[in-house]
């Protein structure tokens, strides 16, 4: 049977955009109209509207029809969302706009599933038979529980990222992925507990006695940079040092000590990095390992080259930082970071093992948001204290030697001058 196009009773659809019609009309013109639309008794159209766009584009006047007749809102919406996704006419945002309004819908009508959004309750009620929504949908629209969920979960998204997605600027993996990066960063944030104020200071002394000030479950990030046991000695240029203290083989008993009394002082999921050389990966990996999940052993490229044998030995321009993580905390860059970090190395003006701010901003970047606390109980002269004020994290630091407070508190006050604090 045929309806007049001026009568029918168009409501707002789901799909928004109608693309090729043109192609379509040239369609019909040329084979007449393949598939009738389908309307209600009362002549509201509930699947067809490209056709119905189409014909118009004709100057047809009528157009073949199917009259049905849906008990409710639920079953007029169910026929647009079938035969839309069977033709896969809808782009993401769309299908994700009608299964939030089915959702609603089908929850009004069987309130007895509305605890059954997820895919543990996909399964039919033992009482009362009735399939929660995820698994209806997904025997209506022939998709995949998990596609109905991931599609449902576009609408959570921000609405630059739904523009992105039905820009076809980003898949609908895509989106997600950073809706959940997102999601996890302002959980991070809303966690974040406000410390006493003498937990972001700096402590002189002993680091195995001074950790006792530490609040248990309170860091986010371990940053340290430990005596390597090699008895080292700086005399790069001018920036001449005496020797570092216990930077023997006691460093690593140490290390070890410091690792098991920090241990219950880091959040249950944080980030810990760890300088050292390759002259002892092998050493002070086992340790890091009795202690947290040793991750990457990343490379700072220093970009130039140390003292040493000249002539007999390649220069080294690089030094290694293992990476080890307590619970599931991911990487919060902007992007995935890589494990070569080019940063020039500072010249030790302050501390014979002087590590660049930048450098350290960044892994702090990589693992902490604003308000988190980072701490440093080999601290030196103070470069991650400073990094973590100038990113607007928490700090604590640990350094045994008063020269090196004196150091620290110097360039905190600069810092403080700087910004106008």
């Amino acid at each position: 049977m045929k309806i007049q196009i001026k009568d029918l009773k168009i409501s707002e659809r789901v799909r928004k955009e109608f693309s090729n019609i043109d192609e379509l009309a040239g369609s019909i013109k040329e084979l007449g109209l393949l598939q009738p639309i389908l309307v209600s008794n009362d002549n509201e159209l509930i699947a067809g509207h490209r056709r119905v766009l189409a014909s118009k584009l004709l100057g047809l006047k009528d157009i073949e029809c199917s009259k049905i007749n849906p008990s409710n809102e639920l079953q007029k919406l169910d026929m647009e969302l079938a035969e839309n996704v069977k033709r896969e006419d809808f782009n993401p945002m769309e299908l994700a706009r009608g299964l939030s309004k089915r959702k609603e819908l089908y929850e009004f009508e069987h309130p007895e599933t509305k605890h059954g959004g997820d895919r543990k309750s996909s399964r039919k009620d033992d009482d009362l038979n009735t399939p929660t929504f995820v698994a209806s949908t997904s025997s209506l629209l022939n998709i995949s529980e998990s596609n109905v969920e991931k599609t449902l979960q576009l609408n959570d998204i921000k609405p630059e990222l739904q523009d992105k997605v039905e820009n076809n600027e980003l898949r609908k993996s895509q989106a997600l992925a950073i809706h959940r990066k997102e999601k996890k960063i302002n959980k991070l944030k809303e966690e974040v507990k406000e410390l006493k104020p003498q937990e972001i200071n700096l402590f002189e002394g002993d680091c195995l006695k001074q950790l006792d000030n530490v609040k248990d479950d309170s860091v986010a990030c371990l940053i340290i940079d430990p005596p390597y046991g090699i008895d080292y000695q700086s005399n790069f240029k001018l920036a001449k040092h005496d020797k570092i203290n216990e930077d023997t083989k006691e460093a690593f008993e140490l290390l070890d000590k410091s690792l098991s009394k920090v241990k219950p002082k880091m959040l249950k999921d944080s980030h810990v990095y760890i300088f050292t050389t390759w002259k002892v990966f092998e050493k002070v990996k086992p340790i890091v390992e009795k202690y947290f999940e040793v991750k990457n052993a990343l490379i700072w490229n220093k970009n130039n080259w140390s003292m040493g044998d000249l002539k007999g030995n390649y220069a080294e321009k690089y030094e290694m930082i293992i990476f080890a993580t307590q619970g599931e905390r991911n990487l919060l860059g902007d992007k995935r970071p890589v494990n070569v970090l080019d940063f020039e190395r500072t010249g030790n003006s302050n501390h014979p093992t002087e590590k660049p701010v930048e450098l350290l901003k960044e892994l702090i970047r990589n693992s902490t948001v604003e308000g988190e606390l980072v701490l440093d109980y080999f601290a030196g002269s103070g470069s991650t204290l400073l990094g973590a004020k100038e990113l607007k994290r928490k700090y604590l630091g640990i350094e045994n030697k008063q020269e090196y407070i004196n150091v620290i508190k110097k360039r905190i006050n600069d810092l403080f001058y700087e910004a106008g604090e």
